[in-house]
């Protein structure tokens, strides 16, 4: 007996929708889930599970239809784990020539980071000014990079054994107030994560340091699992957020609507002018 119209169209709807989810997991390579790894963060990602990172996360996860399996690890851990392919996508990274040949690397916010001092040290300015301080140690993220900029003067401090390194936030910011360390590079968000005492972090003084635009801050997706063409499927979709406005809600939902125009802006500036023609 013929089945009615309505049935063959019960029928056919569930293939169509198997069809459609294969065809988005091969576009994104996300036939089995994705394993995803943050680092804590007041803003990008914390103890509670929220945070820019998470949420856009979340939205690609939305957007794509693919699933995610997320971890919280140091970030010098990540940076392996991505080479190796035991991880296939981290959030907020830096570039360099050397992570571009193992990762694809989708920009979504841009950092200025800056030099936080005890407020007692006077008149700092540059990053010059703390190496002329006889013996001043600085305090880093092991395995974070913060721009050919400031780690050139990192470098420098590191070959004089004047760099210390520490896998989070909280130790960092423990050897500042103990006087471990004189100095640490970082932002006012990360002063305030984690000195939420404000008479503590009115001992400190923020120093912007930068000469330049500020840091891009990337997706970072692992080439021994993606193609490039599932890469670009990845910056279609981050293209997206940022034309919608969805990126700009997930600044504006963790932090202040000044602090969210700044997270937003690379510092790039030219006029009609100066390109050239």
């Amino acid at each position: 007996m013929a089945l009615h119209p309505m049935l063959r169209n019960l029928q056919v709807l569930p293939a169509a929708w198997l069809c459609a989810v294969a065809m988005a997991a091969d576009r994104f390579g996300c036939e089995v889930p994705i394993r995803v790894a943050y680092t804590r963060n007041l803003v990008f990602f914390h103890d509670d599970g929220g945070g820019i990172d998470a949420d856009l996360i979340a939205e690609l996860a939305r957007r794509s239809g693919c699933r995610f399996e997320a971890s919280v690890r140091p970030r010098d851990e990540i940076w392996r784990m991505l080479e190796s392919g035991d991880l296939e996508m981290g959030t907020s990274g830096v570039a360099t020539p050397q992570r571009r040949a193992f990762t694809y690397l989708l920009p979504y916010v841009y950092l200025r980071n800056k030099l936080i001092v005890p407020a007692e040290l006077g008149n700092l300015q540059s990053l010059e000014d703390f190496h002329d301080m006889p013996g001043a140690r600085i305090g880093v993220i092991a395995g974070y990079r913060h721009g050919p900029y400031i780690d050139a003067m990192l470098r420098i401090l590191r070959g004089e054994g004047r760099v210390v390194e520490f896998r989070d936030d909280t130790a960092r910011f423990t050897a500042l107030l103990n006087g471990a360390v004189e100095g640490v590079i970082g932002h006012e968000l990360n002063l305030e994560g984690a000195l939420v005492n404000r008479p503590e972090r009115e001992r400190f003084r923020v120093v912007d340091v930068m000469s330049g635009p500020a840091t891009p801050h990337h997706l970072m997706l692992s080439r021994k699992r993606f193609t490039p063409a599932q890469s670009a499927e990845w910056m279609r979709l981050m293209e997206a957020l940022w034309l919608d406005g969805s990126l700009a809600r997930i600044m504006q939902r963790n932090t202040s609507p000044a602090m969210a125009t700044e997270l937003l802006d690379s510092g790039y500036r030219y006029g009609s002018t100066d390109r050239g023609w």
